[in-house]
């Protein structure tokens, strides 16, 4: 079996992880303000006119729970259209459940024409935030050209990354088989690589990870009276 189909073989079995995480019930951004007497907003459960009001208030959370709804057709007819709306308004507002969602379905051709352009668009921005299934994604869409012209450095790259170990995580099975699976995909990937371009892929990860895990040192505060 060639690489370029073990690579197609591997994306998919990847798409269809990513899949299995939809429909999730939204969660409330972190970043809305709570109060602590206040229980979180279990938005699978409002009724959808106060949901369809939160969405359009800019609640990033009801926007992808609502375009989850006319996705799956749950608890109002399935509307593609409106779901690609509120799924986009919310993935380009941060939404990880969105973007991840998007990717999969572009990729797939889940009720829309396949267009690996945007399935690339919204892997790239999941892997960008660490989400080792859309890094995964992403190296596999490079290592066959989808969406972009073919580039195995840059497959490398997100196999590498997919491959490492976080600062402080402790992997459950599910991370452990991916961490697997992006560590065989980079030892095939590199087979087809010169030193030079080997060379330019680890310095591409490792420019990202010094970027997404290393910690700044922090600045000593200047003191006056030491200064006295």
């Amino acid at each position: 079996m060639s690489l370029h189909t073990t690579i197609r073989h591997r994306l998919f079995a990847v798409v269809c992880l990513l899949l299995v995480a939809g429909p999730l019930p939204a969660a409330e951004p972190a970043s809305a303000p709570q109060q602590k007497s206040s229980k979180p907003v279990e938005y699978d459960k409002l009724k959808l006119p106060d949901l369809q009001a939160r969405a359009e208030k800019g609640d990033r959370a009801a926007q992808f729970e609502l375009g989850s709804r006319h996705n799956y057709g749950r608890g109002l007819p399935k509307n593609t259209r409106e779901a690609l709306r509120w799924l986009k308004t919310a993935a380009e507002a941060g939404q990880l459940d969105a973007m991840r969602l998007l990717a999969v379905k572009f990729y797939g051709g889940f009720d829309v024409p396949v267009n690996f352009e945007e399935a690339l668009r919204w892997a790239a921005r999941l892997a960008e935030t660490g989400d080792r299934q859309a890094q995964l994604m992403l190296a596999n869409m490079y290592g066959n050209g989808e969406g972009t012209p073919r580039d195995l450095v840059s497959a490398y790259a997100w196999y590498d990354i997919a491959a490492t170990l976080r600062p402080g995580e402790e992997p459950d099975p599910e991370a452990t088989a991916l961490m697997e699976s992006a560590v065989e995909q980079r030892e095939q990937t590199i087979k087809l690589l010169l030193p030079e371009q080997e060379s330019q892929a680890q310095q591409q990860a490792t420019d990202w990870w010094k970027k997404h895990h290393q910690r700044k040192p922090e600045k000593k505060k200047s003191s006056r009276r030491a200064a006295e």
